[in-house]
């Protein structure tokens, strides 16, 4: 998928629920460059003003397509920072340990760059952004054994009636072995919890041809069987968005983010990869927007992938996989 071919990027439904075109938040965790340098990527492909917040966070606001946030992705740290007073801030020792902290998280934890919802149009305008950092050195998960980074994806949608979010959730929970082993997860990304698939007795319950929910059903159902963020395919953003009082009682409310789109969560950040870039992730969600928006078709994959998932022995033989690939290889 050529960069300068943005028709390639496109998915069947191009507007959104307000009738514009639809948008895209990206969230690229990485590490191997200084902020320095992550932050000139940022504006020499998009233009802004940067704000520095401490060492841990900086905003580039008002580029071409909105504020980007640059974070060290280590919230204690970032806690640490923001409670202390300025003027000791501004001390040499002060300095000198926030020096320290910064130098020890960037060890463990990603440097992750926020992008602003982008037209789905212009999101091949990305390109330049993760040239540019790769040529700074950046590095993704498969550098080393200790990394687990990722790549976020956050499409809206073109509706939010229900039927729509099921058919989404159906066609990801059909392709779900296709593009994760399209992906070749990293190993230790596989080890942690935060892309974990949803469980067998949900993953049931949406594909079953009878499952026709109100909003509010649904929505009850995804929290019963999901009490956590960590899931490959998070919808808690969008419920949010939809109505907060769902999410109000929630463990994790203060990492909710309310936002009208999913929050797409398995892709790998390779980004030292010279074969790699974000049109390889974006095509492979293509697929699941492809399939969700033919209905007659996602019926077939349904009545497929529900039949295959209760083999005892699918982990083993794989037969899904195979026979998935052949039929996105039919699809319009």
């Amino acid at each position: 998928m050529s960069e300068h071919n943005t028709t390639l990027w496109l998915p069947p439904q191009q507007q959104n629920h307000q009738n514009v075109e639809r948008q895209v938040g990206v969230e690229l965790e990485f590490a191997g460059c200084q902020p320095e340098s992550i932050v000139n990527c940022i504006t020499a492909s998009f233009g802004g003003k940067v704000i520095k917040h401490s060492i841990f966070n900086y905003q580039i606001k008002d580029s071409r397509v909105g504020d980007f946030r640059l974070e060290l992705d280590a919230e204690l740290l970032q806690k640490i920072v923001a409670t202390e007073e300025s003027a000791q801030q501004s001390s040499a020792i002060y300095q000198a340990a926030e020096q320290l902290l910064k130098s020890a998280a960037e060890q463990l934890v990603p440097w992750e760059v926020v992008a602003p919802p982008i037209n789905i149009s212009q999101l091949a305008e990305l390109h330049a952004l993760f040239l540019c950092l790769r040529e700074n050195g950046a590095v993704g998960t498969r550098k080393a054994a200790r990394y687990a980074f990722g790549l976020h994806l956050n499409p809206d949608l073109p509706d939010l009636q229900v039927t729509t979010l099921v058919r989404y959730l159906q066609a990801y929970m059909c392709l779900y072995d296709y593009i994760y082993a399209e992906e070749n997860i990293d190993l230790v990304r596989k080890l942690t919890p935060y892309i974990d698939n949803f469980n067998k007795d949900y993953i049931l319950k949406v594909v079953d041809p009878q499952y026709q929910p109100d909003l509010d059903n649904f929505i009850r159902d995804y929290m019963a069987y999901n009490p956590s963020r960590n899931r490959s395919l998070d919808l808690l953003p969008l419920i949010a968005h939809i109505d907060e009082k769902w999410v109000d009682t929630h463990p994790e409310r203060a990492l909710i983010k309310a936002r009208p789109t999913l929050h797409y969560r398995l892709p790998n950040c390779d980004i030292d990869n010279p074969n790699w870039d974000l049109s390889k992730p974006w095509q492979r969600w293509l697929k699941v927007e492809q399939l969700a928006d033919q209905p007659k078709r996602l019926a077939q994959f349904i009545d497929e992938f529900r039949a295959d998932y209760q083999r005892l022995t699918r982990d083993l033989d794989k037969k899904w996989l195979t026979r998935s690939t052949e039929l996105l290889q039919t699809l319009g």
